[in-house]
């Protein structure tokens, strides 16, 4: 750390000299800024927040006497060394007595200068660590204050030490953190916190269960204070390298209720899956569902859940099929909405998602040996899932996963769409296939979409499927293989059914067709 200086004179060149004269840097120092004359030094000093000044005692207006003066009235205890020509030698004295650290002649010894700052130096040193030192004791004192005020095991600080800790306050608030990475991340998030209203005096920051916390003097209900809290949320996000959620209690009047703040903000915390990204939330926060009623469903509704995912999972495995890029989303944030309807559970949706994902996985690997090889990468992914803060981060994860797990084909025009739902049919006709999960996956309305099919086949799409199932029943009944396997390999549970449909279009049974 580089230790700032003002050099003030109201001569050109003497500034100009002094800046050149030595290697500042070398010595600890860096010049940040010069004035001209006392009161141009005043503002300066207030705008720069210099370690050392180095002061002509005698300038027009504000001499350097006066003010040195000014400086010491205010209780600034900037470190100063004096300029002046022998015939100063009566105002130095005066200067000297006003706490200056030496006193140097014009024109300026570059080896005497030299001697003063390093000595200046190690001064500088000494006192950052003592303030460093108090500051750190100053801190974990009001920290063990505010976290006996929040622990209901011990008995709260009497007023004595609410006043040593330089806590008896009007007001009291707290707004806690907690890291979106897991609470390993907690020590930097602390010391973030520390930099950012610690330092600034904006609040005490805390430790206490598994958040990071502030008490500020003032109540986050009122607009200005919540849009300053979320200012600065936005900036601890955009400076540091922990990013956190915040949430804050509502105002106590007095230390007794200041548990009550940190449980009010500990509860939204806790249910933050179910709020927006980046918000600061507070009582008044609106989360994305209701939350009153989330209670675990798969118990009570596990087949209908599972089934209504599986549904989905096929969809997206068609929509991938194809290329569709466009129908990711929109069936990922269909499932979604279902399950935030229902009264899921964050855990209960990353569930869901998970099963979603690994059933498009499982369906791809089928045709894709080669997606097997990226078992790591799609573990990470799956595992993205149980990590998520929010839900919006959730959703946004799973559509960039699935997107990723098979490069996009462009699609365009009717024809093209057409043959697309032909080449996939041909690919998929073991699979459950039904015109309204491909208008879903093609962004059609499902009506428009069976006659568009036909005017472009000359068949109803029922009908193209069983026939497509047809012929493909002849080639593996032409291999040998039994009637049941060939009604199972070609997308018929019922064996019963698959002889109807055989029979309608071949006009002979299976097994009579098997003999041929």
């Amino acid at each position: 750390m580089l230790y700032k200086v003002l050099i003030t004179d109201d001569e050109p060149t003497i500034r100009e000299g002094l800046k050149s004269l030595i290697e500042w840097e070398e010595l600890g120092f860096e010049v940040v800024g010069t004035a001209a004359n006392g009161k141009d030094a005043l503002g300066k000093y207030e705008q720069l927040a210099p370690d050392l000044m180095i002061v002509d005692i005698r300038m027009p207006g504000m001499s350097g006497l006066e003010l040195i003066e000014q400086l010491r009235k205010d209780g600034q205890t900037v470190h100063v060394l004096i300029l002046s020509g022998y015939a100063d030698f009566e105002y130095a004295k005066k200067a000297i007595a006003l706490s200056t650290d030496g006193y140097l002649l014009k024109p300026v010894d570059e080896d005497e200068l030299v001697d003063y700052l390093k000595k200046l130096c190690e001064t500088l040193d000494t006192e950052s660590e003592a303030r460093k030192k108090n500051s750190l004791t100053e801190q974990l004192n009001r920290e063990r204050v505010i976290q006996a005020l929040l622990s209901q095991e011990s008995e709260a600080p009497e007023k004595e030490s609410m006043a040593r800790a330089d806590l008896l306050w009007d007001t009291y608030s707290i707004v806690l953190f907690k890291p979106n990475g897991g609470s390993s991340q907690l020590p930097a998030l602390r010391n973030q916190l520390v930099r950012q209203y610690e330092e600034t005096g904006k609040g005490v920051v805390f430790m206490f269960e598994s958040y990071a916390g502030l008490l500020f003097n003032d109540n986050p209900k009122l607009e200005p204070v919540r849009k300053c809290l979320q200012k600065s949320l936005q900036e601890l996000s955009d400076g540091g390298d922990v990013e956190a959620t915040a949430a804050a209690g509502s105002a106590a009047k007095h230390p007794s209720e200041i548990r009550s703040s940190f449980e009010e903000a500990a509860m939204l915390l806790e249910q933050r899956f179910f709020y927006g990204e980046g918000e600061l939330l507070t009582a008044s926060s609106m989360p994305i569902a209701p939350l009153g009623s989330r209670t675990p469903q798969i118990e009570s509704e596990g087949h209908d859940y599972l089934a209504d995912c599986d549904e989905t999972a096929e969809k997206l495995y068609l929509a991938l099929d194809i290329g569709n890029s466009e129908s990711y989303a929109s069936l990922v944030n269909t499932a979604g909405k279902r399950l935030l309807e229902r009264g899921s559970t964050e855990g209960e949706l990353k569930a869901a998602m998970a099963h979603i994902v690994t059933g498009v996985i499982s369906k791809l690997s089928q045709r894709d040996p080669e997606l097997q090889s990226r078992s790591g990468e799609l573990s990470a992914g799956i595992l993205a899932i149980h990590q998520a803060v929010s839900y919006a981060a959730l959703e946004r994860h799973v559509i960039d996963f699935v997107g990723g797990l098979k490069p996009v084909e462009v699609c365009a025009g009717t024809d093209k769409q057409i043959k697309k739902m032909l080449d996939l049919i041909q690919r998929n006709y073991a699979e459950n296939l039904k015109l309204e999960s491909l208008a879903d996956v093609f962004n059609y309305n499902s009506a428009y979409l069976g006659k568009l099919f036909k005017s472009v086949t000359g068949e109803y799409f029922n009908t193209y499927v069983d026939k497509v199932r047809v012929e493909k029943a002849k080639e593996l009944l032409g291999q040998g293989m039994k009637v049941y396997q060939v009604a199972e390999l070609v997308g018929y549970s019922n064996v019963d059914y698959f002889h109807s449909k055989f029979r309608k279009y071949v006009g002979s049974a299976p097994s009579a067709f098997r003999k041929k």
